[in-house]
């Protein structure tokens, strides 16, 4: 069983504990700044997926159409090659200095999305956000987001 769960998990502790114990069965956790949208795939012929990403409460669609179970496969694989096992660290970009999460937080915001919205992307809070923004801000030298934004593209950080 592989798990692939957002950076925040690391910080959570009944998260943590759950893949701990599914480690110690075998199973494989890793953890990315964001991660696709929540699904279950069952070897690989079976998936159910959110009818509603936003309301879990919803409902599950069964799905088992090999096109669109092809396409729920890759996305996860893509994600799964991109991801860290949990226990591993993950080391900041040597050229930006930039960690993930914050590399994925410019490219979200570069998007147009909102603190809070980029903040529920990465599964953390807007406060958070406002961190790693005002860090970014000062590596960058920049006293505001829109000149950020224009040194962090300078850079080849978008």
């Amino acid at each position: 069983m592989r798990t692939l769960c957002q950076d925040s998990a690391r910080n959570q502790p009944h998260v943590e504990t759950y893949a701990h114990w599914l480690l110690s069965h075998g199973g494989e956790v890793r953890t990315a700044p964001s991660v696709p949208p929540r699904m279950v795939v069952v070897d690989r012929t079976q998936a159910l997926v959110p009818i509603d990403p936003e309301d879990n409460r919803k409902g599950a669609l069964y799905v088992t159409e090999p096109g669109i179970l092809a396409a729920l496969l890759d996305l996860f694989e893509q994600s799964w090659n991109t991801a860290v096992p949990l226990g591993a660290t993950r080391p900041e970009d040597p050229r930006t200095g930039l960690s993930a999460t914050e590399r994925e937080l410019l490219r979200l915001l570069g998007s147009g999305l909102t603190d809070d919205a980029a903040g529920q992307h990465l599964g953390s809070s807007s406060r958070t956000v406002g961190r790693h923004m005002s860090s970014i801000m000062e590596r960058l030298g920049a006293s505001s987001r829109f000149e950020a934004g224009i040194k962090a593209a300078h850079r080849g950080w978008l």
